[in-house]
């Protein structure tokens, strides 16, 4: 990944982003469910996949494969 991964929004709904640090190009690359409340994200050695934290009693764990350029 040529780019850092960040979270964007408020407190009750939030969305991973990335910017690409040769161009500067902002794209978003989540749209979650205001229902999904994302407290924190990682991303694999090899950035291929994000794992992202749900915060809540019955949470699960969600992998996204990011596109490749």
């Amino acid at each position: 990944m040529t780019g850092t991964l960040y979270l964007l929004g408020d407190t009750q709904q939030k969305d991973l982003s990335l910017t690409d640090l040769e161009t500067g190009a902002e794209r978003q690359l989540t749209n979650l469910n205001p229902d999904f409340n994302l407290g924190d994200f990682d991303v694999s050695p090899d950035d291929r996949e994000v794992v992202l934290e749900r915060v809540q009693e019955d949470s699960a764990v969600l992998l996204l494969d990011l596109p490749r350029p």
